[in-house]
């Protein structure tokens, strides 16, 4: 079929409707239609200006609005930080008529330059919040702020649940999906469902949610077993675009269905819920019009179904400007995309369609954003326009292409992991989400890197630095999971299971050869190998042990106990540890005698928080001295006669120190954070100091990182790091279940 690509819809069958941007709101991200056809639509700020949203209600039969709320006036919004400038595809309607939403956030502090959510996450003072709930009674304009369900974290989509005591949402930033409870205020956190951002969420017939994941897997919550299910279904790209596959837009269909349409390409799905059946329709594009780039392809904007389920929606469209097209698809007839025009109402036209709503008169209305005359509503009456013959009128076009306020170009905004080869291992994709969380890594003989994972059983992972797929991945235990693991002699791991068992897995015949049952129930830690055959361990209450795997005998160490459970344990040789005594206070134990000795030298600590400097990692160099983490996030050096120290600060505000590993000669690299952290990658020696690596993610909106051939990544929480001396190669693992790795080669430090 061949477009006309030029035609614009003519004015006469559409209704222009200005929304308020006079303080700087360009952009909409939340228009919804409530079940007896009352229309909101929340007006936000997005780039560089600092505005806080706004809510209002749009009357569809003569386009006015009226406002409901203003956000900065219902919440404390402080200067310094990043304000609630979006209602972001959270708002839905509850039974007795009011609106529930949260905010979200993609606008800089006035004191800010340009919008850092990511550089200032840690920064409690410039950062953001987090978002808050709120629950609006549109008839009386009352607001009732439920506060911030989880510190920091941007609220990024968020759904009713069939049950209305529940409400669920996604975090921008951590890729997390969570409830509220409205009855008890009671947050749950059901972890990683998305590499990063990914807003919307819709429910079938029986109140299921679905969701889908950055870079296009799609999953479902079901509310009655509690749970998460990866449906093992994927939005691909005609392109072989590895940007923004997410799923953007769902709707029910006629025929009890969903229709799943991804961001970038517009892959559509049609999902049967009770078989997980799948039907594949194609793409959003016009046939046979082609992209113009790999990362600027078709991008679907806008998506909503009339009385006999045709779909339209935006398209976006390039003539020497960016701006959309309306497209009307039979997609369930068996038609083909058909172009309507492209939508410039008096030259006004459209950089981005957010939503669309059909009311009950048949009307079609859109809201546009983040053009320069943003943000307006577009209404068209759908039944008097017809697909644009060659002699059509020709749409008013200035050639314009704007800013892209995603892109970052600047080194110095830039958070990843800089090395000459960069690659993800994106686990998650290729075995369930629960058996993807990486405990542990060890190289083998064989150049392969092995990984012990899963949630609920033991399994083996083999990879290498090329691989796209694992190599083998295998469930050596079912019985019990990981409770902790260390490398073991040679060729072997070993692993403490949570049925109370200690596993030897052997790399070279990658299987479980050992199973040794473990009477003390309390065991929960191995801690290093001592004494030529024998393991440190400890249990929940601090005491040690030394375990005789052959023998299957226990023994408990006289005089001495961890301060923290969680503590870390040094050895420095066969017969002596070091570890953290009370407080500031560092002991050196030898296993053989039980003797203990406090060290003239003490841990480092922030002045007045002395408890919190209990060592949580640490490396022995070559010349004896050793590299201490804390608990509290200094890194220091003990010398080899440990009678003094080098304290070389702190790298962050909140977080500790853990995994430090052995690179090359006194460098060392090691994790920054904990499970509610954004974790960074450190190096350390004493020449050069304490050096910040950045956080492991491979971030398409990167100008440096957009042309590699690698899908999108960002591991949050990270389990541990490996690095091999060939090819001199760095592996960062996730510790989420969502399960990651970033592969690097010749990190640059």
């Amino acid at each position: 079929m061949k477009h006309n690509l030029l035609a614009g819809i003519p004015d006469e069958h559409t209704r222009f409707t200005q929304l308020p941007n006079e303080k700087g709101h360009n952009a909409s991200w939340d228009f919804c239609r409530s079940k007896d056809d009352r229309f909101f639509v929340s007006v936000c700020g997005e780039g560089d200006i600092p505005v806080s949203a706004l809510l209002y209600e749009y009357y569809p039969d003569t386009g006015n609005i009226r406002e409901i709320c203003d956000v900065a006036k219902a919440w404390i919004v402080d200067p310094a930080q990043m304000p609630p400038s979006k209602i972001h595809t959270s708002l839905d309607f509850l039974s007795d008529g009011r609106l529930i939403m949260a905010t979200h956030n993609t606008a800089p502090a006035p004191n800010h330059k340009r919008w850092l959510f990511e550089q200032h996450y840690e920064d409690i003072w410039e950062g953001y919040p987090g978002s808050i709930l709120m629950i609006v009674d549109p008839d009386s304009n009352d607001v009732r702020v439920l506060g911030i369900p989880v510190p920091r974290e941007s609220i990024y989509g968020g759904i009713l649940g069939n049950d209305e005591r529940y409400y669920y949402f996604t975090g921008y930033m951590r890729g997390h999906f969570y409830r509220l409870d409205l009855e008890t205020n009671e947050v749950k956190d059901y972890g990683k469902i998305s590499e990063f951002a990914s807003c919307r969420l819709i429910k079938d017939a029986k109140g299921r949610i679905y969701g889908g994941a950055y870079t296009g897997e799609l999953w479902r919550f079901d509310p009655e077993k509690d749970a998460i299910e990866d449906l093992k279904v994927s939005f691909h790209s005609e392109f072989g675009n590895k940007y923004r596959r997410m799923l953007i837009f769902g709707l029910n269909t006629p025929r009890d269905t969903l229709l799943f349409i991804s961001n970038i390409d517009g892959d559509v799905i049609e999902l049967y819920p009770e078989t997980l059946e799948t039907v594949r329709h194609g793409f959003v594009h016009l046939r046979p019009e082609q992209p113009r780039a790999p990362y600027l392809t078709h991008t679907i904007g806008g998506l909503a179904a009339d009385e006999n389920f045709v779909l339209y929606y935006g398209l976006e469209s390039y003539h020497d400007a960016e701006l959309m097209r309306l497209v009307r698809w039979d997609i369930l007839g068996g038609g083909e995309p058909e172009n309507l025009g492209l939508i410039s109402p008096s030259g006004k036209q459209a950089y981005y369609i957010c939503e669309m709503h059909f009311d009950r008169r048949g009307l079609l209305h859109m809201v546009e954003v983040c053009g320069e005359h943003s943000p307006y509503i577009l209404a068209i009456d759908t039944k008097r326009i017809q697909v644009p013959g060659e002699d059509a009128p020709l749409a008013k076009i200035k050639p314009i292409t704007l800013h892209n306020m995603h892109m970052n170009n600047d080194r110095i905004y830039d958070l990843h992991m800089e090395a000459d080869v960069i690659s993800t291992f994106p686990l998650h994709r290729f075995v369930s989400w629960k058996n993807a969380k990486v405990k542990h890594m060890k190289e083998g003989t064989d150049g392969s890197v092995y990984g012990i994972t899963g949630s609920e059983s033991v399994y083996l992972l083999q990879m290498n630095f090329e691989c796209a797929e694992p190599l083998l991945f295998e469930e050596l235990y079912a019985e019990g999971s990981t409770v902790s693991c260390i490398d073991g002699y040679d060729h072997t791991i070993l692993v403490m299971t949570s049925d109370h068992r200690l596993l030897v897995v052997d790399l070279l015949k990658k299987a479980c050869v050992q199973v040794i049952a473990l009477e003390n129930k309390k065991l929960n830690r191995i801690h290093c190998l001592i004494q030529e055959d024998k393991l440190l361990i400890s249990d929940s209450d601090g005491k040690l042990y030394v375990f005789d795997p052959v023998e299957s005998k226990t023994d408990e160490l006289m005089n001495i106990s961890l301060q923290e459970v969680w503590s870390h344990l040094v050895k420095l040789n066969e017969d002596e540890i070091i570890l953290s005594g009370w407080g500031d206070e560092i002991l050196r134990y030898r296993v053989s005698t039980g003797h203990v000795e406090r060290l003239d030298v003490l841990s480092q600590a922030i002045k007045g928080r002395a408890f919190k400097s209990t060592i949580t990692t640490s490396a022995l160099l070559d010349d004896g001295t050793l590299v201490c983490g804390t608990f509290d996030g200094i890194l220091y050096t003990l010398s080899a006669d440990r009678t003094s120290v080098i304290c070389y600060g702190r790298l962050y505000s909140t977080g500790e120190l853990r995994g430090l590993i052995r690179i090359s000669g006194d460098r060392v690299a090691g994790i920054y954070g904990g499970p509610k952290d954004a974790g960074h990658v450190f190096a350390f020696s004493p020449r050069e100091g304490l050096r910040d690596l950045g956080r492991p993610r491979v971030n398409k909106e990167t100008e440096s990182l957009k042309n590699i051939d690698s899908e999108w990544a960002s591991i949050h929480y990270i389990s541990c790091i490996l690095h091999t001396a060939v090819g001199n190669r760095l592996y960062v693992a996730s510790g989420e279940e969502f399960g990651c790795l970033i592969r690097y080669q010749d990190l640059i430090i």
